[in-house]
């Protein structure tokens, strides 16, 4: 039987909080590495991501949303990266980050292209 959507992205969440981010499938690697960022980007703010996360963390999403069929935000994301020292700078681009992040129907949709296109690179957690 095929992931659903909903076990892929618990289990994409699950991943990066027990540090199995290495040994998950390709898919839910990568739906790991954008929301481990998003996720914490919502509540806590685009400066205090970048300023607690480690460049890594940006990778994994940037590489995450190209998975998907969305843009590139490596260049995005390197800018904040190099100015991450500058709080005024981080903050006068959060709303852009927010323009440029797809919108989560959006995210769902690709997530569900792509599960039911390549079910195999994706796992729910279950044996």
């Amino acid at each position: 039987m095929e992931p659903s959507l909903h076990a892929v992205w618990n289990h994409s969440i699950d991943v990066w909080l027990d540090d199995s981010f290495e040994t998950a499938s390709q898919g839910t690697r990568m739906l790991a590495g954008i929301q481990h960022l998003h996720n914490n980007v919502i509540p806590e703010g685009l400066a205090w991501a970048v300023e607690t996360f480690e460049e890594v963390t940006f990778r994994r999403a940037a590489e995450g949303l190209r998975y998907f069929g969305f843009r590139d935000l490596d260049p995005f994301f390197t800018d904040l990266l190099v100015n991450r020292d500058d709080l005024e700078y981080l903050n006068s681009r959060e709303d852009e980050y927010f323009e440029l992040f797809p919108e989560d129907a959006v995210l769902e949709r690709a997530i569900l292209a792509r599960l039911s296109e390549f079910p195999d690179e994706f796992d729910d957690g279950e044996p």
